[in-house]
């Protein structure tokens, strides 16, 4: 069993290096690459060159990658053979050429307990190779060959882009080490891998217009400015696809918007059947961070075209789907497309335009929306703010309520979080920074875990008298656990380990720095402290208590709420 798995997953490594354009490879034998050795050697596509000498061969390759600048495969065992490629290693990267170096390696459980021929490859070749990848145990689920198949593809096609350089592929691999011959045949007839290729030029949509008749859909992640975000708006009105994106995408905000965005994706998405499957999906950046729309995109069946619109080149896909990346900017792509024929298609979108609008049927009658609690607040928090306002959202709770509440405002008002990495640390700190940088009024949406990780961050918005209104919202610990599988924990668990309670007095530290505060006990007394920040901003905190099963019971009435409207519907 076990070589059926090892012999799936290199497979599809392979695949990918293929698809990416690699056609040769130098291979210095020895014992823990003898399966992608013999692999390698078997592909019928692939011209092999044996050299037993490590440092031999590793110049070997980089001579034949100078004649003609195409890459080439160069694999070792494991061990000081790996450390034999490091100074041909070394000149690939100050000529620019783009060598890809595979490395065989111990499992992780033999590594660090004196197991022979077992050292660091992970940081071996430092910052001499463009990228490494530590490659993991070998697994054959489809969602793990997809990923061998990606890392092979994708490394291979940043080891091209200008300037060309060399990358390192770790392989760990289990004994034993001999492949199953038999599954070469099967796998390529079971597997559909992506047809992936390199970074397009702006003249190849031209190649792709008819992927933009089809049934489509837009899928936008991270954060934009509010000229992007009306860029894609104009799209979604071209192709007549629905536009789906969280609240760092500014599409609900950015003032000109499209009646085909669907603000309530969270909702919407776990309700979709067959019918809603899309020819077509069309990216820009990293995915929302809306996890039913994460969750339903992973489960799209094959066979559907992904397009990946992303300005730095990076091909940062979580889902291992995309086929094309077009490196451009929104603006530059918009552009193109809108040249092109598109024929908006009624009956696809109606459908999409149906469910939202249910949704928003259910946001305006579900009581708990209606009552003073966190989630209320959030929800009147973006209905007031003004045209020109900056509001930073925290991670955790504070960016999902927004996510999850929010429709399009009347008002223009920039978005704006720190997901890269999710973090949440440092937010009052960067919000100081947008203040300063901007002189608009600016506000915080941010729990009480947050707020306590960067107080110190309070003397910036004091030394300055930056004009930040901080919604603090307070539920005494990680508020977002409640939402996760640790809370069906007991509560002798839960409570330290994840409730985590502070039951720290807020109000202290607004005096402290000298910050206005404020704790209103009702909707309308909140709405008219936003609406006087408005007027006349000012450093200040409004807090807004709540405890953390609030927000849980909120969502599930809306959810509750929604089901029974989309049921109805169904039965007329």
């Amino acid at each position: 069993m076990n070589q059926q798995v090892m012999t799936d997953y290199l497979l599809a490594a392979i695949h990918g290096f293929k698809a990416a354009g690699i056609k040769r490879a130098v291979i210095s034998p020895g014992s823990r690459s003898t399966p992608l050795a013999l692999l390698l050697h078997r592909d019928p596509e692939i011209t092999c060159w044996i050299d037993v000498d490590e440092r031999s061969a590793a110049f070997f390759a980089l001579g034949m990658t100078k004649v003609d600048l195409q890459p080439t495969l160069l694999l070792c065992t494991s061990g000081t053979a790996a450390a034999n490629y490091y100074p041909a290693i070394c000149e690939a990267e100050a000529t620019n050429l783009p060598l890809i170096v595979l490395t065989a390696d111990r499992p992780p459980e033999l590594r660090g307990v004196g197991a022979p021929q077992a050292m660091d490859q992970q940081s071996l070749y430092a910052s001499h190779v463009k990228k490494m990848v530590e490659m993991t145990v070998p697994e054959n689920t489809p969602n793990m060959l997809k990923y061998s198949f990606w890392q092979a593809a994708t490394t291979t096609i940043e080891a091209l882009k200008q300037p060309s350089g060399p990358v390192h592929l770790n392989f760990p691999l289990r004994e034993p080490l001999l492949p199953d011959f038999t599954r070469i045949c099967s796998i390529q007839q079971n597997i559909a891998y992506l047809p992936t290729q390199q970074s397009l030029p702006a003249a190849v949509l031209t190649e792709l217009a008819p992927l933009f008749m089809k049934k489509g859909l837009l899928v936008v992640g991270e954060s934009l400015t509010p000229s992007e975000a009306e860029t894609l708006h104009a799209l979604a009105n071209h192709l007549g696809w629905p536009l789906v994106g969280d609240p760092l995408t500014n599409l609900a905000t950015c003032g000109e918007t499209s009646a085909y965005f669907l603000p309530q994706a969270d909702l919407i998405f776990p309700q979709l059947d067959a019918d809603f499957i899309p020819e077509v999906v069309l990216r820009f950046g990293r995915l929302p961070m809306t996890k039913n729309v994460l969750l339903w995109l992973s489960g799209l069946p094959e066979g559907i075209d992904w397009l990946f619109v992303d300005e730095s080149g990076q091909w940062q896909d979580q889902l291992h789907r995309s086929a094309f990346l077009l490196q451009l900017t929104i603006e530059d792509f918009v552009e193109q497309v809108s040249k092109l024929p598109s024929r908006p298609q009624p009956e696809w979108f109606q459908p999409w335009q149906k469910l939202q609008a249910v949704a928003e049927e259910a946001l305006a009658t579900t009581h708990s929306l209606t009552e003073w609690n966190e989630t209320a607040a959030v929800r009147i928090l973006q209905q007031t703010l003004g045209h020109d306002a900056q509001l930073l959202l925290a991670n955790s709770n504070a960016i999902r309520f927004v996510d999850r509440y929010g429709t399009v405002t009347g008002s223009a008002y920039q978005v704006f979080g720190n997901r890269g990495v999710n973090g949440i640390d440092g937010l009052i700190s960067t919000v100081a920074g947008i203040a300063a940088a901007s002189q608009k009024p600016t506000y915080l949406l941010i729990g009480d875990l947050a707020f306590f990780h960067d107080m110190n961050g309070l003397q910036l918005l004091k030394q300055y008298q930056l004009p930040v209104t901080i919604i603090l919202l307070n539920n005494n610990g990680g508020g977002i656990f409640s939402f996760l599988s640790q809370n069906t924990l007991s509560e002798s668990d839960f409570v330290p380990l994840f409730g985590t309670p502070l039951d720290l007095d807020f109000q202290q530290a607004a005096k402290l720095y000298g910050a206005k505060w404020h704790a209103p006990a009702t909707l309308t007394d909140f709405a008219s402290q936003i609406e006087q920040s408005l007027t006349t901003p000012c450093f200040q905190i409004i807090e807004v208590a709540g405890l953390q099963k609030d927000p849980v019971i909120a969502w599930q009435a809306l959810q509750q709420e929604f089901q029974e409207r989309i049921s109805n519907e169904n039965k007329r």
